[in-house]
């Protein structure tokens, strides 16, 4: 007897049955009703629902008995921080509407506590205000569709034999057509530029990404089938982004937050940054250079004649008064464009 060995096709996207039960629930009408600090974004066959780009709720569709299931961390319920398996729980949704204020008070305490990552905290926020600003403004050439996005594998032997384990911060599709793709990375001062998760990984994940196609392959499918559920929930499309054209390469972006010397006398996160990206100190005036710098293996990604090449955008503003409402476009002080 033959055995059925038909793998399992990557998807990513939500049915109109699922929309529709989640539209009729108590969490929708939350999302609804706090759109400014508040981002839904869509999984393989789940959403996640994000304050300050923490998931504060799994949300998936029981068929049997056509029921709405949420799972959270319970960090976000009480404030401890917990491992292994006693760190997820599944919890009904009105609890989380309940507890509403209680999970906010968690998340925004994060990089405040002993236990958190204040770098990592602070991007975060950051990152959520980009995206929310962004799409709140008609005029911005831009429409954020993800954040936190993972790219999906079979399994994990084909995940291992692809070497790729990266994530991309926030997704950006252009409103003009051909629809141009916006991979980005944030990064909020100096604190993460360098290090296992710094820019050099970074740069090593778009390297990863381009060269296995990933983009061809699986993303483009994947923006078409966001779209598709984002219609589904009632999610305000714009309407320059109902028909897709997308073009044939992603774009790769750095945003860099809160550009700003720690010291008087100190390095600016360009500065520090431009210290793992080139050769030579002149570049952006580092003070210091890394030993395993970015050019050394991939080339100059500022020049658009290499393989690999990037955009960098850097701003000075900082938590409590990001003003930028065009993700791309906006008011950086600076803009390293590839040419």
């Amino acid at each position: 007897m033959k055995t059925n060995t038909a793998i399992k096709k990557i998807t990513r996207g939500i049915c109109e049955e699922f929309a529709k039960a989640f539209k009729e629930c108590e969490l929708y009408k939350l999302y609804e009703k706090n759109k400014d600090e508040l981002i839904i974004c869509i999984r393989n066959d789940y959403l996640n629902l994000y304050y300050n780009c923490d998931s504060i709720a799994k949300i998936k569709y029981q068929k049997l008995g056509k029921k709405i299931v949420c799972e959270i961390d319970k960090y976000y319920l009480d404030g401890n921080h917990y491992k292994g398996k006693g760190k997820r729980y599944i919890i009904d949704q009105n609890e989380i509407v309940n507890q509403y204020d209680t999970i906010k008070e968690n998340s925004d305490k994060k990089g405040i506590d002993e236990n958190s990552d204040n770098e990592g905290a602070k991007e975060k926020k950051a990152q959520s205000q980009l995206f929310i600003l962004n799409n709140s403004n008609p005029e911005s050439k831009w429409f954020c569709i993800d954040v936190e996005y993972v790219k999906a594998f079979n399994n994990q032997e084909e995940k291992k034999a692809s070497g790729f384990n990266g994530r991309f911060d926030i997704i950006a599709l252009s409103k003009n057509k051909p629809h141009r793709t916006a991979l980005i990375e944030l990064k909020y001062g100096s604190g993460a530029i360098g290090g296992k998760s710094g820019i050099y990984k970074h740069i090593s994940d778009f390297r990863k990404f381009s060269e296995q196609k990933f983009f061809e392959k699986h993303l483009k499918q994947e923006i078409i089938d966001i779209i598709q559920s984002y219609k589904y929930l009632d999610v305000e499309i714009p309407f320059e982004l109902s028909e897709l054209n997308l073009t044939e390469k992603p774009e790769f972006y750095c945003i860099t937050l809160d550009n700003n010397p720690q010291k008087s006398d100190g390095s600016t996160p360009k500065q520090t940054m431009g210290g793992y990206l080139f050769k030579d100190k002149k570049r952006w005036n580092s003070k210091k250079l890394s030993r395993n710098c970015v050019e050394n293996k991939f080339g100059d990604i500022t020049k658009k004649e290499n393989e690999l090449h990037a955009t960098f955008l850097f701003s000075t503003q900082t938590l409590g008064n990001i003003k930028i409402a065009d993700i791309i476009e906006g008011n950086y002080c600076e803009k390293i464009i590839a040419e």
